[in-house]
């Protein structure tokens, strides 16, 4: 850049662009990014962050960008100092936007991540032992397999009850298969899981036994079982 000899930047293209780049760009040695900073620094003089175009942009960004000398990142997070003065999180976006986040999100002083972690807090109160992966799987009106059929889960919180008592040992991943009006084949086309609640009962030959029912008159000539 002929202008500025001493302005030392990763890449040029972003030099003068209309977009305030911040680091080396925003400097006296490059011309404020070409002029591109000169009313962010106008406006913010104190405020040095690396991503300057992230000030005001309609999300409140933490750590250095919500801060008095950056106008709490451009009034971002004004709102969201208000109501939770003392929640520092890396991400203030993710409060309250329908997902429970662990850590400090899941404090009080966070509202418990905005509210989105009260029903998971209620659930690892009432099942402390209950090792899950998905909570949105959980009492969600399909009983599904695996941990969440367990005591330790309340049987998928009720979801599995029926379930359990129409097939007390049918023990397989995806218990709202058995019945679904397709035909699985393996463990669900079992006598303990009703041959997969009936969708594999093949009527005319009550004593066939196939791994998988697909296969059955589809005008192949499968050997085993089949033939």
């Amino acid at each position: 850049i002929a202008q500025y000899p001493d302005c030392r930047i990763e890449n040029p293209d972003y030099y003068g662009d209309g977009i305030c780049d911040g680091g080396n760009y925003n400097t006296a040695e490059c011309g404020f990014d070409g002029g591109d900073c000169l009313e962010f620094n106008e406006q913010y003089p104190d405020c040095a962050v690396e991503k300057p175009t992230r000030i005001g942009d309609g999300e409140c960004d933490e750590g250095q960008y919500n801060t008095v000398e950056c106008g709490f990142d451009g009034g971002d997070c004004i709102d969201f100092n208000a109501q939770y003065p003392d929640c520092v999180v890396e991400y203030p976006e993710g409060i309250g936007n329908g997902v429970c986040d662990g850590g400090d999100y899941n404090s009080a002083v966070c509202g418990f991540d905005g509210g989105d972690c009260l029903d998971f807090n209620v659930f690892i109160a009432q099942y402390p032992d209950c090792m899950i992966e998905n909570l949105d799987y959980y009492g969600d009106g399909y009983c599904d397999g695996g941990n969440y059929n367990t005591a330790e889960c309340g049987f998928d919180n009720g979801d599995c009850v029926d379930f359990n008592l129409e097939y007390p040992d049918c023990d397989i991943e995806y218990p709202f298969r058995i019945g679904d009006g397709d035909c699985d084949g393996g463990l669900y086309n079992t006598e303990e899981c009703g041959f997969d609640g009936g969708d594999c009962f093949i009527a005319q030959y009550p004593d066939c036994r196939i791994e998988n029912p697909d296969y059955y008159g589809d005008g192949i000539c499968d050997g085993g079982n089949y033939n």
